[in-house]
Order: C-alpha cells, then sequence, then structure tokens
C-alpha cells in the first residue's frame, strides 16, 4: 500500500515539472507568432491604434520534446557558435512547431480604425502565419477605446482675468482721451461754422492800427459790387457733367461747326487749354467727334500737352475746359442765330465781336437794353460784360425797368444800329489798344525785366501804369482781388515761394495776402518774413509773382471778372472784420 502511495506521488511531481516545462516553451512559440504578426500588422496600422494577444496550444509529445531539448543542447556545445536567442534557433524552433496543435491570435483595435480594416487583417495574419482554420487556428477582431486614444474632453471656457488697477488706470487714462478729443471736435466744429471768427481769433497778424499808420484804410467792402452790374455779370459754377454732354451734343450735332471752334481756339488763343479738354473727354473721344481738325491743330496740342510742367490742379482743368466750351458755345449761338430770321435783330448777333463793340461804345443804354432783350441768355451775358462799369449799370436799370416794347420803339433801335453800321463801313476806325500792346510786351519780358519796368512805371509815368493796370494784374493790386479767389490760387504755392513773393513788401499788403492762407502756413510765412531768415533770388521773387498774377488772371477770367473792375472798385476785396 506504501508503495502505491509512493509511485503515484512520484508520478504526480513528475507531471508538474512536465507541465511547467511545455508553458515555457508556449511562451516561446507565442513570442515568436507575436512577433511575426506585429510586423503585419505595423505595415497598415499605427502601433498605438491596435493591441495584440496570442494564444498557443501544444501536444504534450515526451519524444518531440526531448528531441527539442538535444537540439538546443546541441546549440550550446563548447566551441560551437551562438546564434541568438532559442526561440529563434532554426531546429529547435521547427520543433516547437511541430508540437503546435491550436492558434488563437485576437487583435484588439482602436474605435477610430475603419471598419473595412477589420478583413484585411485577418486576411494577411492567416498567411503570414500560415493558419489552418481547420486545425482550429482562428483570427479575432474585436474593438475598444484604447489608452493611446482618450476621449476628447470639451474644452472649458475661458475665464476673463481679473482687473486689477493697472488695468482701471489705463481705462480711466483711455477715456478720459476720448472725451477730450471728442470735445476738441466739437470745438472746432462748432468754430468752423463761423469762419471769419475763427481767422479773426487765430491770425494775430491781421490789420492793426499800427499796421495801417500813414496809409489810407481800406473800406468796408463786399464780394461783389453794390451795383446789381456785377452779380449780373459773375457766371454761375459750371456742372462739368453737363459740360461735357453739351459739347459732345454739339459736335455729334454739328461736327464740323465744333471743330472749327476747336480749332481756332487751339491757333488763336491757347493749345494748352484745348489740351485739357482733350483730356476731359478721352483723347479717343475727341479724336471721333472733332474729325476736321487739321493736323496744324493737332501738332499744336501735342506740343502743348509735351510742354506742359508738373501735375495740372483741378481748378485748372476746369477753367481751360470752361474757356474752350464758351467758344465752341459762341459758335453754336452764333450759328443757331443765323437761321432765325424772326430776331430782328438778328444782324447784329451775326457780326463779330470786334465790330459790335464798336457800335455798342457809340450806343445809349436804352438802345443796348433792347438788343439785350432780343439777344439769348449767353450773348446777353457777353454783350454786358464788354461794357465799361458806368455803362453796364445804367443798361441793367434800363432792363429792369422795361414793362412792354412797343413796335415803333423796337424799329426806331434797329435803324438806329443799321445807322451805325452803315458809318462803321464807310468810316472804319480800326481800335488799337495801347496799353493792351504794352501789356502783351511787358508779358513777352523776363519776370525781372517786368518787375524793373513796372517799378519805373510807378515812379516816372503812373499815367502810364494806371492804363496798364487795367489791361494786366500787376502784383500790388493783389489786395484789390476778392479774398476767394486768392485763397484758391495762393493755397498751391508753398511756403518758401510765397516768402519769396512777399520778401520786402509793407506790412499791411501781406497781412491781406496772408490773411487768404491756412492758419498754419500763414503763421510761418510771417514769421520767416518778420525774422528775414534769408534773402531770396531776385530772380524766383520775380517769377513768382508773375505766375501768381497770371493764375489770378485765369480765375477771374473764368469767373468773367476783368482786372479793370478791380481797379474801379466794381468787384472788391472781402476784407475780415
Amino acid at each position: 500500500m506504501m508503495k502505491r502511495f509512493s509511485a503515484l506521488l512520484l508520478s504526480l511531481m513528475f507531471s508538474q515539472v512536465s507541465f511547467a516545462q511545455y508553458i515555457e516553451e508556449i511562451g516561446s512559440l507565442e513570442t515568436v507568432y507575436e512577433a511575426r504578426a506585429r510586423s503585419v500588422l505595423n505595415t497598415i496600422l499605427r502601433p498605438t491604434d491596435y493591441t495584440l494577444v496570442v494564444a498557443i496550444e501544444m501536444d504534450r509529445d515526451e519524444k518531440k520534446l526531448k528531441e527539442f531539448h538535444d537540439e538546443m543542447d546541441v546549440q550550446y556545445l563548447p566551441g560551437m557558435p551562438l546564434m541568438g536567442d532559442a526561440p529563434t534557433l532554426g531546429k529547435a524552433t521547427n520543433k516547437l512547431h511541430e508540437m503546435k496543435s491550436k492558434t488563437d491570435i485576437s487583435v484588439v483595435l482602436s474605435r477610430n480604425v475603419n471598419p473595412e480594416t477589420e478583413k484585411i487583417i485577418k486576411e494577411l495574419l492567416t498567411s503570414k502565419l500560415h493558419l489552418d482554420a481547420t486545425a482550429g487556428d482562428s483570427v479575432t477582431v474585436k474593438r475598444i477605446e484604447l489608452p493611446a486614444d482618450p476621449p476628447k474632453a470639451e474644452p472649458k471656457p475661458d475665464i476673463l482675468p481679473e482687473l486689477t488697477w493697472k488695468m482701471w488706470t489705463l481705462i480711466v487714462i483711455m477715456s478720459l482721451l476720448a472725451l477730450s478729443g471728442l470735445m476738441f471736435w466739437a470745438w472746432r466744429r462748432g468754430r468752423a461754422q463761423d469762419p471769419r471768427k475763427e481767422l479773426k481769433e487765430n491770425h494775430e497778424y491781421k490789420h492793426t492800427e499800427k499796421d495801417q499808420d500813414g496809409e489810407e484804410k481800406p473800406e468796408e467792402i463786399v464780394a461783389a459790387a453794390t451795383e446789381p452790374a456785377a452779380a449780373a455779370v459773375v457766371e454761375p459754377q459750371f456742372n462739368m457733367d453737363a459740360v461735357k454732354q453739351h459739347i459732345l451734343a454739339i459736335a455729334a450735332q454739328y461736327p464740323q461747326l465744333a471743330s472749327r471752334a476747336v480749332t481756332e481756339f487751339t491757333l488763336n488763343e491757347s493749345a494748352g487749354d484745348a489740351s485739357l479738354l482733350m483730356e476731359f473727354l478721352g483723347w479717343d473721344t475727341s479724336k471721333r467727334v472733332f474729325t476736321d481738325v487739321p493736323a496744324m491743330a493737332w501738332a499744336r496740342l501735342g506740343k502743348a500737352v509735351k510742354e506742359r510742367e508738373g501735375n495740372t490742379t483741378k481748378s485748372e482743368s476746369e477753367t481751360a475746359v470752361r474757356n474752350v466750351y464758351k467758344a465752341i458755345l459762341a459758335a453754336y449761338v452764333e450759328h443757331e442765330m443765323s437761321s432765325d430770321e424772326t430776331n430782328p435783330f438778328s444782324f447784329v448777333l451775326k457780326m463779330r465781336e470786334e465790330e459790335r463793340q464798336q457800335i455798342l461804345d457809340k450806343e445809349t443804354p436804352a438802345n443796348i437794353a433792347v438788343l439785350c432783350l432780343h439777344s439769348p441768355a449767353e450773348v446777353t451775358a457777353g454783350i454786358v460784360g464788354s461794357l465799361d462799369a458806368e455803362k453796364r449799370v445804367k443798361v441793367l436799370a434800363e432792363i429792369s425797368r422795361v414793362e412792354k416794347l412797343p413796335h415803333n420803339v423796337v424799329q426806331a433801335v434797329i435803324s438806329s444800329f443799321n445807322q451805325k453800321l452803315t458809318e462803321m463801313r464807310m468810316r472804319p476806325e480800326p481800335k488799337v489798344e495801347g496799353a493792351s500792346v504794352l501789356a502783351k510786351v511787358i508779358r513777352g519780358m523776363s519776370p525781372e525785366e517786368e518787375m524793373d519796368l513796372l517799378a519805373l512805371f510807378a515812379n516816372d509815368n503812373p499815367e502810364e501804369l494806371e492804363r496798364l493796370r487795367r489791361v494786366i494784374l500787376t502784383f500790388d493790386d493783389l489786395k484789390l482781388v476778392p479774398s476767394d479767389i486768392l485763397s484758391e490760387v495762393l493755397n498751391s504755392y508753398e511756403v518758401d515761394s510765397l516768402y519769396a513773393a512777399l520778401f520786402k513788401t509793407h506790412s499791411a499788403f501781406y497781412n491781406r495776402i496772408l490773411a487768404t492762407l491756412p492758419e498754419r502756413k500763414a503763421m510761418i510765412v510771417e514769421r520767416d518774413l518778420t525774422d528775414m531768415v534769408a534773402i531770396p533770388q531776385r530772380k524766383k521773387t520775380a517769377e513768382v509773382r508773375r505766375d501768381i498774377c497770371q493764375q489770378v488772371e485765369k480765375v477771374m477770367y473764368s469767373r468773367s471778372l476783368r482786372v479793370g473792375d478791380l481797379v474801379d472798385g466794381t468787384v472788391r476785396a472781402v476784407r475780415s472784420v
């Protein structure tokens, strides 16, 4: 009995040792299969997208196990090279594969892996590991949330930082700055509503009693003459778009008439103004509508564009367009009046302006008023503008008093005009204005020569200077020019140019000029004139003075104002009070 118990105990102990040995060999074989499976999965998945478990069952064959151990012992005999770890040894590993009876491979995938990948994983593992489903081998795919892919936590809302005392200080300072800026803007806006008040308070160089000692104080004057004549002559502001459309309409209806008017203006008046009109309409459009302009006129236009210096201001461009438009409009009105046989004064309106002016100089204001009542508004403005100040007032007064016009009165005026026309043609009196000829000669000189000649006239021949002042604007007469015209012209000049022009002029004179400038620019020029920081070149002084006078003349011409009107006092400058 005792022997049986001992044999049973020995057999149990031997079986436990043998079972432990099989577990070790199973682990070695599972390591081999796991390495191969991972090499396959790493080609299509990231290591963090899956995990792998391999379970293998082996036949407990003592004979094959002994052969495996013998092969292992052979590998570790003295003098034999060590080929590597036991699971990777060739013949020994084959013995283990012969003992394998079943293989279970479990692949655990992350939830974010495409479901279509499962089928591919099974096929690749079955092929690579030589699994046999009939022998019980299997590949199982499962899905869970792997630790490498934690669930996305919702972002917590940002918490605004607590306002520190520094932040509160900054907020208070910025609020005060904004409030002060708003108050300054409101103050400037209120001052802008009364520009005369602002000009008086901000400009310390305005006329003072000290500046005007020993001089005749200028009168309190207004922008236009107190007589109704000046109001009738001053033209309203042009609508440039309407002017453009009217020019194109005239050119489309009467192409030859428009081309002739542009040609005459280009050759006789100003090619520069005509070139600005072409740019205003567009050169392609101008070539298309002014088809009869000769090559000589186009050559003059091209030369004017080539010789133009600097950029043209908007005011200069508008003035040039108005001048050419007036020439085209005059030709158009004359053409229309030529076919108007119902107008009893058509023979007068068809006359050239020089001939008509000779007749008007000898006619009474009442007869001229009757002619104006039968003339278009554009022609009437030209007739009234060509008269001297005294006669102009009388003509306008006659027009305002007309209530009815009997037929015999009209016939008497027509007879008067016919008689004077006959006398003029029988005894022509060519009119030559010496002052106009002298003015052209002076403007043909250099600026320095012009300045010297005007100074010579002022000292030795004041009567000749007085006649000349009614033809061209002299620099000393700028004090008579309305402030809005002076401001428009002088604002385009730099400080150094204004300083050169006003150098060594009387304080009362340059205060009148500086009053039309922006405050800061005026203060800089006044400071330079007071300190006499530098002596400008005489040539520059003369050039700037002439250029200022010519620019003022252009602006006055665009507003139908004559230089003689300033000298006669018909149009006066505005003096700030």
